[in-house]
């Protein structure tokens, strides 16, 4: 039986038994300043491999040790609720950064993430932990 968790997540729609799954598993929180799940909201970098990162620990893969992020030029932009899942993600080659044009590389954190950046970290995933 449908049980709300989230205020934006009504029962019915497309997605909402993914979503309580989700929640249930405690691969997504929602936003813990209004717990909204935010249905329609873009999904950020740090967010996305928040998630991959949950699941990850939700179904028990073995995965490399966590990676040093210093060599980002924006890894103080990392929020604290992603640091681990971003040092995880970059330890398992699920992200590589994005150059920037001295040749430096920063992770971008907060920047929304594209279909085809999605792609790429499910693809990366799958690569590593798909069985």
């Amino acid at each position: 039986e449908y049980e709300t968790k989230f205020p934006d997540v009504p029962d019915g729609q497309f997605y909402s038994k993914a979503v309580i799954w989700a929640a249930e598993a405690e691969v997504v929180t929602g936003y813990t300043d209004s717990g909204y799940f935010g249905t329609n909201d873009p999904i950020t970098r740090e967010q996305m491999v928040t998630m991959m990162y949950r699941y990850a620990d939700h179904m028990g893969y073995e995965s490399e040790e966590s990676a040093d992020i210093s060599k980002f030029t924006d890894a103080d932009k990392v929020t604290e609720f992603a640091e681990a899942a971003m040092k995880w993600a970059v330890g398992n080659g699920i992200i590589e950064g994005k150059e920037n044009t001295d040749g430096s590389y920063r992770l971008d954190p907060q920047g929304n993430t594209s279909r085809a950046e999605c792609s790429i970290i499910i693809q990366r995933f799958m690569e590593t932990f798909g069985e």
